[in-house]
């Protein structure tokens, strides 16, 4: 039998669950979080958040104890690095002096891990060296979700970047198309205190970038614009009660944000002018806002496709054998935590 595993994304406003078995996400669940656990993407109380995520759990009688987690970039470096070929232990010597200009600390405190982007060889096809995207990350952290999960009732078996969790999903698709060669292709994740754009080259991560400002400006807008609470006006949004999110204020605050991403894509164009992205991947409970996505569409030229309606995800969704499909607006917030339970 199958075990099941559930991917866990721990954001700034909202716990996402992914239920999966064998690959097949069987459920989503998207609970909201209280209010100052986490503060600027990083938790504040590991107790109480662990404590949440068990009751959450109960709650929704979700079965399974394997754990797979997003690790927030926050806490962790990245580099793309070229090293002469070499075997596994001579790497796990080699990579903690990789980020020597990062890491200040003892490099003990660090775990160390890789993933092999590109093997070069010699005409007579010898090995010569390897391009690896390198990573690092506190150990302090990495042993919080262990015992985060632990606390839960769960045994954490997986931790992984948020973009290598986002990056699994495009694999998918990938695989469903029969593809063998990864394409150049960004991410932009439309979130709730902030929007983020994720860059790859051939499949492969290669920088990322966080805009000024998320989703909460419509929020503050609305606010302001109908002198009520932002919770309140919160509320308003997700039912777009009034036809608010075709208000002219809200018009503003969609171009305000188209106008930065157009920017970020500019920016990272003029400094990869061989790149051959032209296709923008969107996911994030910004999607939900079918004015923003338009606003940024025509201001970037690109097309934008919502990440959850790619073929090699919707064929892994809702499947026969009494697995259910999630409401799409909890699906569209939950797809990191569904990328991180994928091989």
């Amino acid at each position: 039998m199958t075990k099941k595993l559930l991917g866990i994304e721990i954001g700034n406003c909202r716990l996402k669950i992914a239920v999966t078995s064998g690959g097949i996400l069987q459920d989503m669940i998207v609970a909201e979080l209280p209010e100052n656990l986490v503060r600027d993407g990083e938790i504040v109380s590991w107790e109480a958040a662990a404590d949440f995520l068990k009751e959450t759990i109960k709650a929704n009688k979700i079965p399974g104890k394997q754990a797979a987690v997003v690790l927030p970039e926050s806490l962790m470096y990245s580099k793309r690095v070229t090293l002469p070929a070499m075997t596994v232990d001579q790497l796990k010597v080699n990579l903690p002096y990789e980020f020597h200009d990062y890491i200040a600390e003892e490099k003990e405190k660090y775990v160390y891990d890789y993933a092999v982007v590109q093997k070069n060889y010699s005409e007579d096809g010898k090995l010569t060296d390897m391009e690896l995207l390198a990573v690092a990350a506190p150990r302090e952290s990495i042993e919080r979700y262990t015992n985060l999960c632990r606390r839960a009732g769960l045994k954490l078996v997986r931790i992984a970047p948020d973009f290598a969790a986002l990056r699994n999903l495009i694999r998918k698709q990938e695989a469903f198309r029969g593809s063998q060669e990864g394409h150049d292709y960004a991410i932009l994740d439309l979130g709730h205190l902030n929007c983020k754009l994720y860059f790859f080259q051939k499949g492969e991560f290669e920088v990322d970038s966080v805009l000024q400002g998320g989703c909460d400006l419509i929020d503050r807008c609305i606010a302001e614009s109908q002198d009520i609470s932002e919770h309140n006006a919160r509320l308003m949004k997700e039912a777009d009660r009034e036809g608010i999110l075709s208000s002219e204020a809200c018009e503003n605050v969609y171009s305000q944000i188209a106008v930065e991403v157009m920017r970020v894509l500019n920016f990272y164009n003029f400094n990869h002018p061989d790149n051959n992205v032209d296709v923008v991947y969107v996911c994030g409970g910004g999607t939900m806002i079918e004015p923003l996505k338009a606003a940024i569409s025509g201001a970037c030229g690109m097309e934008l496709v919502d990440l959850d309606q790619m073929e090699g995800i919707r064929g892994n969704i809702g499947a026969s054998g009494g697995e259910k499909a999630p409401g799409e607006n909890i699906l569209r917030m939950g797809m990191a935590a569904l990328g991180i339970a994928m091989e």
